[in-house]
């Protein structure tokens, strides 16, 4: 099992190594805002870090609000390390911030095509909501989906 823990501008670089490896990313300049000192953002960001000396990061997720819920605004798992339950460990730690902030719900979008991705969201109980058509830049759909928090495997 991985080591979650929450992130701060100390992990900006880790982060954004996981990004510059994956296709489709949260961007590195709102990472950056999110992350400094002085930010006043209600942005949550939480890792997924080995368990071992070094403890590279191996993935992140990101919990914002979305008027009374909150809002999974990205999950990402680097490369190597997928298929290996740290999306799982991370969607289970966003539940819980989300139960503790007294979200009730908990609310994502992901991309049409992202299979994996939706099987992961639909294994912990969220559901299809809807279709935001062209959402993303590349002209992509988005399936908005969500669940009840606390949400249980």
């Amino acid at each position: 099992m991985p080591d979650i823990k929450f992130l701060d501008y100390k992990n900006i670089p880790a982060i954004l190594a996981i990004n510059s490896a994956v296709q489709f990313s949260w961007p590195d300049r709102i990472i950056k805002q999110d992350l400094t000192e002085k930010s006043n953002t209600e942005i949550i960001y939480i890792g997924a870090f080995a368990s071992t000396r070094q403890a590279p990061l191996l993935g992140y997720a990101v919990l914002g609000r979305e008027g009374k819920s909150g809002s999974l605004m990205a999950l990402i798992v680097s490369l190597e390390y997928r298929r290996m339950r740290i999306g799982t460990q991370l969607l289970l730690a966003v539940g819980d911030c989300a139960a503790y902030l007294n979200f009730r719900r908990l609310k994502l979008r992901v991309r049409k095509s992202n299979y994996p991705a939706i099987e992961l969201y639909k294994s912990m109980k969220f559901k299809r909501d809807s279709i935001e058509l062209n959402y993303y830049s590349d002209g992509e759909d988005a399936i908005i989906m969500s669940a009840g928090v606390p949400f249980i495997k």
